[in-house]
C-alpha cells in the first residue's frame, strides 16, 4: 500500500455556514466526510430551489462553532466496519496525515 497524498489539516463543518472543527481523523465515504454539513438553517425568504441560509445573508453565523454533543458517535457511520469493508477503493482518512487507499 503506497501513499496517495498528504493531508495537512482536516476540517468538518457540522452546520452549513458556521465555523468548522479541525479533526484528527475522519471517515471519508461516498457522500464525503462523515458528519460534514449534516445540519443547516433554512430561510423562507431564500431563492426558490435553494432555501438554505448562508453566511452571505447572515455573516454572524460564521462566528458560531457548533460541536456534536457526542463527538465519538460522529466519527463515522454506525456500521463503520461494514462500510470500510464495502468501500472498495475509497479512501479512509487517518490521523497520521496520510490518505490511504484500501483494496
Amino acid at each position: 500500500m503506497g501513499i496517495e497524498g498528504k493531508v495537512h489539516s482536516l476540517w468538518r463543518y457540522p452546520v452549513k455556514s458556521m465555523r468548522g472543527e479541525e479533526l484528527e481523523t475522519a471517515f471519508l465515504g461516498f457522500a464525503g466526510v462523515d458528519g460534514d454539513r449534516v445540519l443547516a438553517f433554512t430561510s423562507s425568504g431564500g431563492p426558490e430551489g435553494f432555501p438554505w441560509l448562508t453566511g452571505r445573508e447572515r455573516p454572524s453565523m460564521l462566528l458560531y462553532s457548533p460541536r456534536f454533543r457526542h463527538p465519538a458517535a460522529a466519527e463515522g457511520p454506525a456500521n463503520l466496519h461494514e462500510a470500510e469493508d464495502r468501500a472498495g477503493g475509497n479512501a479512509t482518512l487517518c490521523g497520521s496525515g496520510r490518505a490511504r487507499r484500501r483494496g
